[in-house]
């Protein structure tokens, strides 16, 4: 047994744990595009060993596989917008609140795009080219929405032990895993051809613990139990320059 099927292997065994666990805290009420997708996880990787162990054609693995992380892409956006709308529910009132998540999705894909211009995929066919851009695409935004509710959360001091931040860091992790491996697999060709398989590999099954973990133990009452302060524009341009000073300070000689 290779290593890459070992990995594969406690992937899938941490996923289905995952997915029990989930099912016992029943995750469906308020996080159905995130149950979704580790249902489809487990799937689609079965699926997968069974193409690897049997041998099927190339091609068929090749399908399955790109195919799976396309569904996998949609899914995991839509459980990170789920997550997004779970922890700043109360923010929805405010009129510029609810430009941040199109400004930020903007921007990161806007990344996305001048990545593959500026380092064009080496190596690679026109379809796996697409792919790879494709793959850069929804892992920018992944990562942007992760940033943008990391630091939401840090500014409006936002109580960590809610599943919804687990799920978030997981997604946060597994993207800069992925993204790593695709830009590396693009910028290098098949040079560093171990750090792309495992790379994403690695980073998915610390993504999946993170989760898991996560789910481990109860959820408090009230998630914002520690949350006083008044949701404000005002307040958060207030917070940010006193994170700006503080940086300064930081930096300075």
């Amino acid at each position: 047994m290779d290593a890459a099927t070992i990995v594969g292997l406690f992937a899938l065994v941490i996923q289905a744990c995952l997915l029990v666990l989930l099912l016992a805290r029943r995750a469906y009420r308020r996080f159905p595009f995130f149950l979704s997708y580790t249902i489809f996880a487990v799937l689609v990787e079965v699926a997968r060993m069974i193409v690897a162990i049997r041998s099927f054609n190339t091609w068929t693995y090749f399908y399955l596989y790109w195919g799976g992380e396309a569904v996998y892409a949609v899914l995991g956006f839509l459980a990170m917008y789920e997550v997004f709308r779970e922890v700043f529910s109360n923010f929805y009132r405010l009129a510029w609140f609810r430009f941040l998540m199109p400004s930020v999705g903007g921007l990161m894909l806007l990344i996305a795009a001048l990545i593959p211009l500026t380092h064009p995929p080496s190596h690679a066919p026109a379809i796996l080219a697409l792919i790879f851009n494709l793959q850069i695409a929804v892992r920018c935004l992944q990562l942007g929405v992760f940033l943008l509710i990391f630091l939401l959360a840090r500014v409006f001091n936002l109580y960590y032990r809610q599943y919804a931040f687990g799920i978030s860091a997981g997604f946060g992790i597994a993207a800069m895993g992925i993204l790593a491996g695709t830009l590396v697999r693009t910028h290098f060709g098949l040079q560093h051809g171990i750090f792309f398989q495992f790379a994403p590999a690695v980073s998915y099954c610390v993504a999946v613990a993170v989760w898991l973990v996560s789910f481990v133990r109860p959820e408090p009452t009230d998630p914002f139990a520690d949350f006083q302060h008044l949701f404000t524009p005002e307040l958060f341009l207030r917070e940010l320059e006193r994170y700006r000073r503080e940086i300064r300070e930081v930096l300075r000689p």
